[in-house]
């Protein structure tokens, strides 16, 4: 451009056409992003460098591409500025599409939902599985780490006024807390404990279910950010100043779960194997961190990532039980279930293994137990579909491979692959004989 044109640089840049105008408004959000949330030169020169370099035309273009319709338990989103991106297991990475220009924190529901703070906007954004997207929350202050309660309400890290916010139903804000210094990460407990990274003072604060506002841990930290709880109640804290994952009893006892190999490590996470999930801003990457320590990047080439939330997994039962005295005649032990395929699978493809336990109940203190089960399994029409004595006598193999066998010789199993329909186990006593005894079905498949 010429420079006795007259013109500023700001409006040679809306004069040379808004798509650009807005491209450049994107990548300043970036910048500002990063100088608010990293604290290390070096990481803020090669983070700013990253985004400059980046085309604007694909920042937009990302926002084009098909939503998550098909997400699979276990996928990743992480912030990814300015995207949300979702990351198969298997590295694939696909841009949601939104309007979000700042996202940081993120959660997903059990419905498929994906909750987003846009820093920018001072909102949240909630994205169904079919990419429509609504405005769930507004007037908020600078919002980060975001989780849900157990009654589904959304909390919010509002870091512009160092508080946490519950959004309830409709919208309607709730603080829950005030006086949290940079409030970064959150994570609630399944005594709907609310517990907080407060990287200003590094430190944690738990709020308990009462609202009750307490410090859970002052020292040992260095800018706490990511939290997440793993299958133990153990809390994993991604503590970005030093590199590191720790994990904090909930008694408060630290220890170090990983040391090496990360570089400001914000967003933390556990899949369903009880892997660790990093996000790694530093490095760009995710990483999977499994239970022997051995690191292994899920994806990489991602722009400062930070907060990340998987996808719900799909709970189910997969063993039921009833303890009764097996005595003679009719006075059988019977144990009724119903198999279901799940939503979009085939029929007769529950397998399922159905156990008569008598002799080991004595290993749990139980008395008389019946020395020698026999199981019969019958369908909905009365017919028998297998018997069985001594587990021993037929099918070994699979019932050992199910990893259910019982662990006396005198016990009954069957394996069976059942339609849909419902099923009756009858345990009796062998000879006659009487006793206390287990009726188990398992879930293999």
């Amino acid at each position: 451009m010429d420079k006795n044109s007259g013109f500023s640089g700001a409006e040679a840049l809306f004069n040379a056409g808004p798509i650009l105008f807005c491209v450049w408004i994107v990548r300043l959000a970036r910048i500002w992003l990063i100088f608010h949330i990293l604290n290390k030169n070096k990481q803020k020169q090669t983070m700013i460098k990253k985004l400059l370099l980046l085309p604007g035309i694909l920042t937009l273009a990302g926002l084009m591409i098909p939503a998550h319709a098909h997400a699979a338990t276990g996928d990743i989103y992480v912030s990814n500025t300015p995207t949300v991106v979702r990351v198969g297991m298997d590295g694939t990475k696909v841009n949601i599409p939104s309007t979000i220009l700042t996202p940081s924190g993120t959660v997903t529901d059990a419905q498929g939902n994906i909750y987003v703070a846009d820093t920018l906007t001072n909102s949240v954004i909630k994205i169904a599985p079919d990419g429509s997207q609504s405005t769930v929350a507004t007037g908020l202050n600078a919002p980060g780490a975001l989780a849900l309660d157990g009654n589904g309400n959304l909390l919010v890290a509002n870091k512009g006024t160092n508080s946490v916010v519950k959004i309830g139903a409709g919208g309607t804000k709730t603080t829950l807390a005030t006086g949290i210094s940079n409030p970064s990460g959150l994570a609630t407990d399944a005594n709907g404990n609310l517990f907080v990274s407060a990287a200003g003072t590094n430190s944690i604060v738990k709020i308990g279910s009462d609202g009750t506002k307490s410090n859970f841990v002052t020292t040992g930290l260095n800018a706490p950010r990511g939290l997440a709880f793993d299958a133990a109640g153990n809390l994993l804290v991604a503590d970005s100043g030093s590199d590191r994952i720790l994990s904090i009893s909930p008694t408060g006892a630290k220890t170090v779960k990983v040391s090496t190999g990360l570089d400001t490590p914000s967003g933390v996470g556990v899949d369903s194997d009880g892997n660790i999930l990093v996000a790694d801003t530093g490095s760009g990457s995710i990483i999977k961190i499994a239970s022997d320590g051995t690191q292994t990047p899920v994806v990489a080439g991602l722009i400062a990532p930070q907060y990340l939330a998987q996808t719900a997994s799909v709970h189910e039962l997969i063993n039921i039980a009833t303890r009764g005295f097996v005595a003679t005649g009719e006075n059988v032990l019977i144990g009724g279930f119903i198999v279901r395929a799940a939503a979009g699978g085939s029929l007769s493809q529950t397998t399922v293994v159905v156990r008569a336990i008598g002799p080991s109940l004595s290993k749990s203190g139980i008395s008389a137990p019946l020395a020698d089960p026999q199981l019969e399994l019958y369908d909905s029409n009365g017919k028998q579909i297998a018997t069985n004595d001594d587990w021993k006598d037929s099918q070994q193999m699979q019932i050992e491979d199910s990893g259910v066998a019982p662990t006396n010789d005198k016990e009954s199993a069957i394996y069976a692959t059942l339609p849909d329909g419902r099923y009756t186990a009858i345990v009796r006593g062998a000879g006659g004989t009487t006793g206390v005894a287990l009726v188990e079905v398992y879930k293999i498949q």
